[in-house]
């Protein structure tokens, strides 16, 4: 298990910063900075006079940002208009400019802020602030031109300092005396502008000049803005000397003590926090800023981007923030660049451009943009995008953000082979980029090459231990290390060693099928070795998927890499592992019929129809809810279902629904069609252009068709629910499976199950409480009205279910038997009712029926001994014997209580079959258990006798 460095003195001694006395701090230099909380304060001592005009002017108990006292307040909360109204009004303050500039700024009036700053006497801040404003939209030159006028010697000093494009006009005097705080926060500036051109030793040398000014000054030196710069110098070296990730936190500290007002501390911690990955202590520092300023578009953005990291394309709700931040800032370049990303995420290619070319109008240097467009034409095929590269490129040459994105950007779209080549190339060109090589090596894992990713990722880990992504994802290759490989090519199980011997026969049988059914039906043969890890863990699944822990799917397919959870990582009934497996096999044929261009919504339409086919589900009241309330998507925004969730459960509603349209065209125009789909996508048609090429009408006349199925089919039962309170999507009230149906009377329920006949939560729980109280003739009146509203309903309370148990009580078996059946046909999860239908049809004396019964057990659930005794049992009634050697095994590995008599059997069935040699070994194998056991010996000495 890597564990994160414990002390920052691990780290190379002459980068460190040295704690200052009496500087009052949360981490105290002790805390790992990728795993426990973190908090920026947003309390503590006042502000220190630093010389500063925004604390001048507003008293040191107020800091940030300076200027009129209402109008710096105005700032603060976020009111823009009235900021800029009262800065206005008494531009002679000062810091009034400065404040002005800044709400300007942060409401994306990037030329505006310039003027502001430009006119009158320059000063020292002002010329910083209008450097980094230059910087933030990608006009280096410029800000490396005023740079040169605070820090002209060292300016003077740069490899590329010829390179500086001065103003029009005379060359403007360098200012004089420049105070000490100030020349380090330029530095900073000017040194991550120096790692953009390329000049990294150069910027590395000035970032180790500013920790050493910051250890050789005495306490109280240097205010908030000054310390927030110095952490960043940290954050900057830290690849270099790890420990100092942890220091910049505890500087931030100490900014955001001495200025509480001031966000820029809390804003540079929840970046580094995200960029480790520790989202929960990121979004804490920024929600710090949201406190007091609940439109700050950069806080909002930093939220942004942490739910987009957060889910893995699972996540819910996460346009909340980002437009939040675009409502304030429309050319906020982080900002609009997240939203061309998750806009291709969604597969809307023409809006992402447009989206793309319009903020480039705005700001065509900003380099964020141009790697944003950088990624619509590489998704789109566009050769504009090699001149993209060119520019972003002779701007940036040391910044590997356009290749990042590129990467990203086919990651995304799955596309993973096209990942590892550009985060490749990132890492080449920047080798400390922990995105390239953490892109790079996790890429590298999902296209199956993981000797080649376990190094890549390595080194990444040893330059930065604290990344959350690639320290998760090592800790799970040495897990994976322990487990056991089993090689059936094509396939190829990686399996826990513990439960390898159980589920190596059964993964690799329905691997094979769905194989032989995907070959038969689709004309699809994998390229090469098709590898299946299944994770006895929700957690190490979920970081093998995503890097991070609580990814609520079941099962990923990479492409001939797939990985699934085992049934032993979830309860009981709740996971049903064959069909995951189908599922996902399904996705290995659409991705590779389609060179991994198969949109979302029509793959995993595909895959979902294909498992209800294979295994059968039923529909869950999320369904019925979303189409009750209106929430189901168009074809042509589909995708958004699955990448941009705006509800909760919608992504599993999208699952269905996606199925229901694959279930509608191959059911109106032949399975050929669904054939069709996959070659036009694999040609690069988007879904509008696949609907008109094989269907022959717009996406329009598809919809019309499908929601009147849906309509006809679930539209009475979605209008019949009661809308919950709160809003959600599954209506409360619905009894579990076998439960009370709670403390109302009776009476209550039947009165109002009488008075909405049509609701189908209604009858279902007028009908538990029939069934609790005895009443079963009523109760099975109730549940057949519950089965005619929803006939495909799926839960695990379902009426056949109840039905079932009707039967039983009454001694029916034989409809009892029915019943069940009918409910499990929607419920293949349910494994406890399999084997009681196994059960009752063995009553019935239905040997076949019972076996069927007992083998769909066990693709719900084969852990437990005793239903593989009960399959081999009927299966030697059956006379088959390679399903009773399997189950005779499968009892063995699944931990029999009864070992002795299990390898008798086992040897007994080995007789049957005529390989004698192994039969004799296990019979001797019971013996050895218990010698005297009298079965055996007969056996042993009959195969003596045999020889």
């Amino acid at each position: 298990m890597r564990r994160f460095p414990t002390s920052a003195a691990a780290a190379r001694g002459p980068r460190l910063l040295r704690p200052r006395p009496g500087a009052a701090t949360l981490l105290a230099g002790a805390v790992a900075l990728g795993v426990p909380a973190h908090g920026i304060s947003a309390d503590g001592s006042p502000a220190v006079a630093g010389g500063q005009e925004a604390v001048a002017a507003t008293g040191a108990a107020e800091g940030w940002p300076g200027g009129p006292a209402t109008a710096a307040e105005a700032l603060r909360a976020g009111r823009y208009e009235e900021a800029e109204s009262g800065y206005r009004r008494r531009l002679g303050v000062p810091g009034a400019r400065r404040g002005l500039s800044e709400t300007l700024r942060l409401t994306g009036r990037y030329r505006e802020a310039l003027e502001v700053l430009g006119a009158g006497e320059a000063s020292a801040e002002r010329l910083l602030d209008r450097a980094r404003i230059h910087r933030e939209i990608g006009e280096d030159p410029e800000a490396r031109a005023l740079l040169a006028r605070l820090l002209p010697p060292l300016a003077a000093s740069s490899p590329t300092a010829s390179a500086i494009d001065p103003p029009a006009g005379p060359a403007p005097e360098p200012l004089g005396s420049v105070p000490p705080g100030l020349v380090l926060r330029a530095e900073v500036l000017l040194a991550d502008l120096e790692l953009a051109a390329g000049e990294r030793e150069t910027a590395l040398e000035r970032l180790d000049g500013v920790l050493a000014r910051y250890n050789r000054a005495p306490p109280n030196a240097f205010d908030a803005r000054a310390l927030t710069a110095v952490g960043v110098a940290a954050t900057r070296l830290g690849f270099e000397s790890s420990g100092l990730f942890r220091d910049a936190l505890r500087v931030f500290d100490e900014a955001a003590l001495l200025d509480p007002a001031d966000p820029a501390p809390h804003l540079a911690a929840g970046r580094l926090l995200s960029a480790k990955f520790n989202n929960t202590e990121a979004a804490k520092s920024f929600g710090a800023v949201l406190e007091r300023n609940p439109r700050h578009p950069e806080a909002l953005l930093g939220l942004a981007r942490i739910a987009r990291l957060g889910g893995g394309g699972h996540g819910e709700g996460r346009e909340g923030p980002l437009q939040g931040a675009l409502g304030v800032n429309q050319h906020h370049p982080g900002a609009v660049a997240l939203r061309v990303r998750e806009l291709l995420e969604a597969e809307r290619i023409p809006e992402a451009r447009e989206a793309a070319d319009a903020a480039l109008r705005a700001l065509p240097e900003a380099p964020e943009l141009l790697a944003a467009l950088g990624a619509v034409q590489f998704l789109d095929g566009d050769p504009g995008l090699e001149e993209t590269a060119a520019r972003f490129r002779a701007a940036r040459p040391g910044d590997p953000g356009f290749d990042v994105g590129l990467a990203e950007a086919a990651e995304r779209q799955r596309r993973y082979r096209e990942a590892v080549d550009r985060a490749r190339a990132a890492a080449a060109a920047r080798p400390d980029s922990a995105a390239a090589s953490r892109l790079w090596g996790l890429n590298l894992l999902r296209v199956g090459a993981v000797a080649e990713g376990r190094e890549v990722l390595e080194e990444a880990f040893r330059r930065d231990p604290f990344d959350a992504l690639v320290k998760n994802t090592l800790d799970l290759l040495d897990e994976l290390d322990g487990f056991e490989v089993v090689s059936a090519p094509p396939l190829e199980l990686v399996l826990p060693a513990k439960e390898a011997a159980l589920l190596a026969p059964y993964a690799e049988r329905i691997a094979r099928e769905a194989l032989d059914e995907f070959r038969g039906r689709y004309r699809f043969t994998p390229s090469g070795t098709v590898r299946i890890e299944m994770y006895d863990r929700s957690a190490d699944f979920s970081v093998r998927t995503v890097g991070l822990t609580g990814l609520g799917a079941h099962g990923v397919c990479f492409g001939e890499t797939l990985a699934l959870e085992s049934p032993s990582a979830r309860p009981v009934a709740r996971y049903h592992w064959a069909s995951t497996l189908w599922h996902e096999l399904a996705h290995t044929a659409a991705m590779g019929l389609t060179d991994n261009r198969v949109p979302r919504w029509f793959t995993e339409g595909l895959s979902q129809w294909e498992e209800r086919q294979k295994f059968g589900d039923g529909v869950g009241l999320p369904f019925l809810a979303a189409l009750r309330d209106g929430r189901l998507l168009p074809v042509s925004r589909m995708n958004d279902g699955f990448t941009r969730p705006t509800w909760p459960g919608q992504v599993p509603v999208s699952y269905y629904h996606a199925s229901l349209v694959v279930e509608h065209i191959e059911k109106e125009h032949g399975f050929p069609a669904i054939g069709a789909f996959l070659e036009a996508f694999g040609a690069g048609a988007s879904t509008e252009e696949a609907v008109a090429e094989v269907l022959g009408f717009p996406p329009e006349t598809l919809d019309a068709a499908v929601n009147a199925v849906i309509e006809e089919r679930f539209g009475e039962a979605a209008r019949g629910l009661v809308a919950s309170e709160s809003g959600d999507e599954a209506p409360a009230g619905a009894p579990s499976a076998g439960e009370p149906a709670g403390a109302e009377p009776v009476e209550a329920l039947l009165a109002a199950a009488d008075d909405a006949p049509g609701n189908f939560l209604f009858q279902l729980r007028a009908g538990a409480a029939l069934f609790e109280a005895g009443r079963d003739e009523e109760a099975a009146e109730r549940f057949r009205r519950a089965a005619a509203i929803v006939p495909e309903y799926g839960g695990e309370d379902g009426p056949y279910r109840f039905l079932a148990r009707i039967h039983e009580r009454a001694g029916r078996p034989s409809e009892a038997a029915a019943a069940l059946a009918r409910h499990l046909a929607r419920a293949p999860a349910a494994y406890r009712d399999w084997l009681l239908l196994a059960e009752w049809r063995a009553a019935d004396s239905d040997p076949a029926g019972a076996a069927e019964a007992l083998g769909a057990a066990l693709l719900a659930y084969p852990f437990e001994a005793e239903p593989h005794e009960r399959l081999a049992e009927h299966a030697a009634a059956l006379g088959d014997g390679a399903l009773e050697l399997r189950e005779r095994r499968a009892a063995l590995a699944a931990g029999t209580p009864d070992r002795a008599g299990a390898l008798y059997r086992l040897a007994d069935a080995l007789r049957r079959a005529g390989d004698r040699p192994e039969a004799r070994r296990r019979v001797l194998e019971a013996l050895e258990i218990a010698p005297t056991y009298d079965p055996a010996l007969r056996l042993l000495l009959d195969l003596r006798r045999a020889r």
